[in-house]
Order: C-alpha cells, then sequence, then structure tokens
C-alpha cells in the first residue's frame, strides 16, 4: 500500500478491547478526549510543558474546554500528512479513553510511536494493546522499516509499555527534545525485520481497510 494513502483515509484497527480509529467532530469524542488532554499526569510526558522549568506551576497548559480542539488540532496534523492518530474507543461502551499517533515520519520509513491513556484506565494492558495493532499497520500496510519511542526517563509507564511490545532500548539521549521540551530520554527502536521474526497475528489486530483505498487503487491502475 502507498504511504500516501494513509492520509486519504485512516483505517480502522480492531482489537480484543478496541477499536482504533480517527477522531470525529462529535460531542462524544471531544468530552473523552478532554479527559486525558487537561490532565497533569498525562500531559506532563507528552513534550508540551516544561515541568522542570517552572517550580511554581504558573506555565501549566491552560485548560482545553472547546469540544471541538482536539479534533481540529489533530486533523490539522494528519491534512499536513505530519501524524496518524488514532483513538482508543472501547468496544463494550464506547468510551474513548485515550489515542496512539505516529508521527515524526522519516523518507517514508522511519516513524515515531507516542500514547497517551486516560488514568483510570492505566494498569490495564490497554497501550500495549493498541501498540501491537499499531506495529502491525506500520510494517504490514505502510511499510515503514523502523519505528521508535522516545520516553522521559521518569515515565516508568511508557518505559514498560516499549519493553511489552519488543523494543529495544538503544540509548540515552542526554538534553534531547521530545516536541516542546529539552530533557533527558530514553530511546527505543524496533525494525522490521525484528517485527517479522514474531508478527502480530490477525486475530490480534484486525486492520479493516476504507474503501477509499480501493477506489485509488483502481485509479492508480488505469492511469
Amino acid at each position: 500500500m502507498s504511504f500516501e494513502q494513509c492520509f486519504i483515509q485512516l483505517p480502522k484497527i480492531e482489537t480484543s478491547r478496541l477499536l482504533l480509529r480517527q477522531i470525529t467532530e462529535s460531542p462524544e469524542d471531544g468530552r473523552d478526549s478532554l479527559e486525558f488532554i487537561n490532565d497533569y499526569s498525562v500531559y506532563r510526558f507528552w513534550g508540551v510543558y516544561d515541568e522542570a522549568n517552572d517550580t511554581n506551576g504558573r506555565r501549566r497548559p491552560k485548560k482545553k474546554i472547546k469540544l471541538d480542539y482536539h479534533y481540529k488540532a489533530t486533523m490539522k496534523e494528519y491534512k499536513a500528512k505530519r501524524e496518524l492518530t488514532w483513538l482508543m474507543e472501547l468496544k463494550e461502551t464506547g468510551k474513548i479513553i485515550g489515542e496512539i499517533v505516529l508521527y515524526d515520519f522519516r523518507l517514508n520509513k522511519q516513524a515515531d510511536i507516542g500514547y497517551r491513556i486516560n488514568k483510570d484506565y492505566w494498569g490495564l494492558g490497554f497501550a500495549p494493546e493498541a501498540g501491537q495493532a499499531v506495529l502491525k499497520f506500520a510494517f504490514e500496510v505502510m511499510d515503514l522499516g523502523r519505528l521508535q519511542i522516545r520516553c522521559f526517563t521518569n515515565n516508568n509507564g511508557s518505559i514498560r509499555v516499549a519493553q511489552k511490545l519488543g523494543f529495544v532500548q538503544e540509548g540515552l539521549i542526554r538534553k534531547g527534545a521530545i516536541i516542546n521540551v529539552i530533557t533527558d530520554y530514553y530511546i527505543f527502536g524496533k525494525l522490521k525485520e525484528e517485527y517479522q521474526d514474531s508478527p502480530i497475528p490477525d486475530s490480534q489486530a484486525k486492520i479493516i481497510l476504507p474503501e477509499a483505498w480501493n477506489e485509488t487503487i483502481i485509479e492508480d491502475s488505469n492511469s
């Protein structure tokens, strides 16, 4: 599949407990997203808040209140072909509990993975479950050659997720940049050939390709 097709319409991915899908303008998506976006315990590790240089807490991000805030921010990056973001929807209830993102694409062969989850759902294995699905998509559908995860050195939860996904800790970056924050961080990497040694089966992650992709393939074959 073409790298460009991912930015025509984002495929859904179904796991045992989650439906990974693109955000919509619905009030429910907006409301659920604001729960984890505005949570200090979540955004402190997202690279948008320089906590180390804010000793009195006065520079914390302002609380987002508009229901369409996250939709607009997410789709802006998607339309610019900079990020692929899947919401994590609980199949049982329809609740949005977090998101997982492919970003910082390099030469259409490398990307970073980022994930953030509503703290009420921490420790239940949702991040590794979503991570496996995105690994499958990145290596099998997008044909990426390398994925990496950058974790703040004090973000033990994210470090455990990277390890559970089989990423190799490749080093410690001192005073490096994660989005808008300068910090020490660990870098974890996983190569396509390593994934191919133990690929994620369809029974664990089902990728649902959109009809728009098939139409593009037909058009390309006729051109």
